[in-house]
């Protein structure tokens, strides 16, 4: 019991990747914080589109986590998290040495209401081909926070 409470007071923080805005921004992200969790969101639009319009329209959610307790709020996102209308796909990277290829999926109502998708990334990390997009914008930011530009 002891153990688990040190474990989960244990901090991971790459906040060092929020000092680079003009990056995050341009990919359309906004500063994200939930707890102790802190990062980066953006909401994607995804359109079905035919010849008459649209057909469909959802959304997908991306964030990415760097400041955070590890386990625990692996644990909280996992099992508290609810699906959001409209939402089709909920995406979280959790920048973490030790969580690196780590990967947990969820659906909400068989599918009917959404999927939730928690990974672990180590900066540098090949990571799950499923978040390369997200990994690549990781690898660059801390790149550009590293060398003191700021940017990627």
């Amino acid at each position: 019991m002891i153990i688990n409470e040190v474990f989960a007071r244990v901090m991971v923080d790459y906040s060092s990747l929020g000092n680079a805005v003009e990056l995050w921004s341009s990919w359309g992200f906004e500063p994200w914080q939930h707890g102790e969790m802190a990062g980066v969101y953006r909401r994607v639009t995804v359109r079905k589109g035919s010849l008459l319009g649209d057909v469909a329209r959802y959304y997908a959610d991306d964030y990415v986590v760097w400041r955070h307790r590890s386990e625990a709020d692996w644990a909280i996102v996992t099992g508290t998290w609810r699906p959001v209308r409209d939402v089709m796909t909920q995406r979280f990277v959790f920048v973490d040495e030790a969580a690196d290829g780590k990967r947990k999926c969820r659906s909400f109502l068989l599918g009917l209401r959404g999927f939730l998708e928690v990974y672990g990334y180590r900066i540098g990390g090949g990571g799950d081909k499923r978040i390369r997009d997200l990994t690549q914008l990781i690898d660059a930011a801390w790149n550009g926070t590293q060398t003191g530009t700021g940017r990627a």
